[in-house]
């Protein structure tokens, strides 16, 4: 009578949800783990390479390239002759 624990009072082995409370806290976690990934890819999206890409045919990717190309002649990091023959490249492609 005294051995019996809370058996007899309907907690069983699981405490007071029965079975069912190990299913429960599994779905919490995968809900956790669906907002992390949401989260993730929302974050990415507004990364500022985001938008370049590694095919040849993508416009985007041709334009991010001229406007890098932009700023390193304004910036004096490339001569005249290289911007123009890189730029000439570059429309080409596009």
């Amino acid at each position: 009578m005294f051995c019996r624990g809370f058996a007899g009072s309907g907690y069983g082995q699981f405490g007071g949800f029965g079975g069912g409370g190990m299913f429960l806290m599994m779905g919490f976690g995968f809900l956790i783990f669906l907002a992390l990934i949401f989260l993730a890819f929302k974050l990415m999206k507004n990364h500022p390479y985001s938008n370049l890409s590694l095919s040849n045919n993508s416009t985007p990717s041709i334009n991010s390239a001229l406007n890098i190309l932009n700023d390193r002649f304004a910036k004096g990091e490339i001569d005249e002759e290289e911007y123009t023959k890189r730029k000439i490249i570059l429309n080409q492609k596009n």
